[in-house]
């Protein structure tokens, strides 16, 4: 599982990173490459005007620069628009712009449209150019700086032009100037740029898979855990924890895992008990059906095989009747367990006086109290006690702990029945003197068919079991505890 999980997430951020950098890389070049031939082209516009502008603000150091040429014996000079006197002194400067910008000026005349050139070999006429590039220079002679790549023809490579209108000192526009520059230079910083780009992406995607990888194994982590402790389950032990603590929906798999350990564990030894339970009914059970069952057998073969003398056929029938009560008892208290046991079996809830069914259930106990000599006081704190229970059911249980508490109290002891509040809770202990319940007895007195080792007195154990049923169903907890060696309390809690 780890592995296909680390293999697929690695593989989903990988595929989303070279995704991310690619489209960022394609919008990076598409757009740089745009940005920068705007700037550039910007950027020759003004150079063209600057150039312009200056040969309107120079004209006088280079018109004397002229002169200077024209009286010196064997100098020549290029020809320009046969209607400007300027042309001369513009040439000069033309010249020396060309000396700097590598032969790319030319001077147009607007008037006659006659190219002048610097020291370029490219010779440019007017009626050789395209459409596209005498709309690019119409346009500087209506007032408009304008760029072009449409004058590739002419260099037979890639360029991008500016053509930029010239004007007299009066403002008239008389020509423009037309100035190339190699478009290759702007491709070789493009692609430059793109290099470095693709470079720093690719060292970027190799940090981010790095990243990614131990992004992964942290996030992997705990799911191993729970996957680990998943497994331990499997094999039988709930003991196991992920030991994951974080607050995440991972965090919240991990406690629910460690919650389901703890559920499973809990099952298991309900489950144990179950088993145990179970397993005690059934031997409980044949122990109790096996002394009744054997008597009643043992009757029936003396009455049938009439080897009993007729003066005591009357005594083995009183017998089998007495046996037969036995087993009745045995099923009515089986019946009743069962029936309390079971969550749906239906009780009749109302709002009783609590007081009032403690003092009934103790007032129907004073006989069988008498007759052993035990003597039962009541200490009860409140006069009444509102509580919503089933009448009948909460009395049976008073009766049976009242009940037992008098046969294992000693004769001419006392049963103290008291009512006491402590903080939010309501109290009831039954205390009797006598023999007090070993400390082993304590933990099983509570369940079916469980006697004590010391105890004397018949019955099937079936009793308290009841009770604790009854206390149960009511929401009161009922537990047994020993104050010393000859007292045994028995306490009933409500809230």
């Amino acid at each position: 599982m780890r592995n296909k999980i680390t293999k697929k997430l690695l593989l989903y951020f990988l595929i989303i990173v070279l995704a991310n950098s690619l489209i960022s890389s394609g919008i990076f070049v598409v757009l740089g490459q745009k940005v920068y031939m705007d700037a550039y082209k910007e950027y020759l516009a003004r150079r063209a005007e600057d150039i312009a502008q200056a040969i309107s603000d120079n004209m006088g150091i280079f018109a004397d620069a002229a002169e200077e040429e024209t009286t010196t014996p064997g100098r020549g000079k290029k020809q320009g628009g046969k209607n400007n006197p300027n042309a001369h002194v513009q040439q000069k400067y033309i010249d020396w712009m060309d000396q700097v910008l590598e032969g790319k000026v030319w001077l147009i005349y607007k008037e006659d449209k006659i190219f002048q050139r610097g020291n370029s070999d490219i010779a440019l006429s007017y009626d050789d150019l395209t459409d596209y590039e005498k709309a690019a220079i119409d346009k500087a002679f209506e007032g408009n700086t304008v760029t072009s790549e449409s004058f590739d023809n002419i260099f037979d490579k890639g360029t991008l032009s500016a053509v930029a209108p010239l004007k007299d000192s009066d403002g008239s526009i008389y020509g423009a100037i037309l100035i190339h520059e190699d478009i290759a230079i702007a491709r070789r910083f493009i692609d430059s740029a793109f290099y470095v780009l693709m470079v720093s992406g690719l060292v970027g995607i190799f940090i981010v898979l790095i990243m990614i990888i131990i992004f992964v194994r942290k996030f992997i982590r705990p799911i191993n855990r729970i996957d680990s402790a998943a497994k331990v389950m499997i094999d039988g032990d709930y003991q196991v924890r992920t030991g994951v603590n974080q607050d995440d929906e991972i965090g919240d798999l991990a406690k629910n895992m460690d919650e389901l350990a703890v559920r499973l564990e809990r099952g298991r030894k309900e489950s144990e008990n179950i088993d145990r339970m179970r397993n005690d009914f059934i031997s409980s059970m044949s122990h109790e059906l096996k002394t009744p069952v054997t008597v009643m057998k043992a009757s029936l073969e003396g009455l049938v095989s009439g080897i009993i003398p007729e003066s005591e056929i009357e005594n083995y029938h009183k017998i089998l009747y007495e046996e037969i009560g036995v087993l009745d008892r045995l099923v009515m208290d089986l019946m009743e367990l069962n029936a309390v046991r079971n969550k749906s079996f239906p009780m009749n809830f109302k709002e009783e006086d609590l007081i009032s069914v403690l003092k009934d259930a103790a007032r129907s106990q004073r006989v069988l109290a008498d007759k052993k000599g035990v003597e039962i006081l009541l200490n009860i704190e409140d006069s009444y006690y509102m509580f919503s229970c089933d009448y009948t059911r909460l009395r049976q249980m008073f009766i049976t702990v009242i009940n037992n508490g008098i046969k294992y109290s000693d004769a001419d002891e006392q049963v103290i029945i008291r009512q006491f509040r402590d903080r939010n809770f309501i109290k009831i202990q039954v205390i009797n003197k006598g023999n007090a319940i070993d400390s082993k007895d304590k933990e099983h007195i509570f369940e079916a068919f469980y006697r004590g080792k010391n105890t004397s007195e018949k019955g099937f154990g079936l009793g308290l079991a009841i009770a604790k049923e009854i206390a149960n169903r009511h929401a009161i907890h009922l537990h047994v505890f020993s104050e010393s060696e000859r007292e045994t309390v028995f306490e009933f809690v409500l809230q």
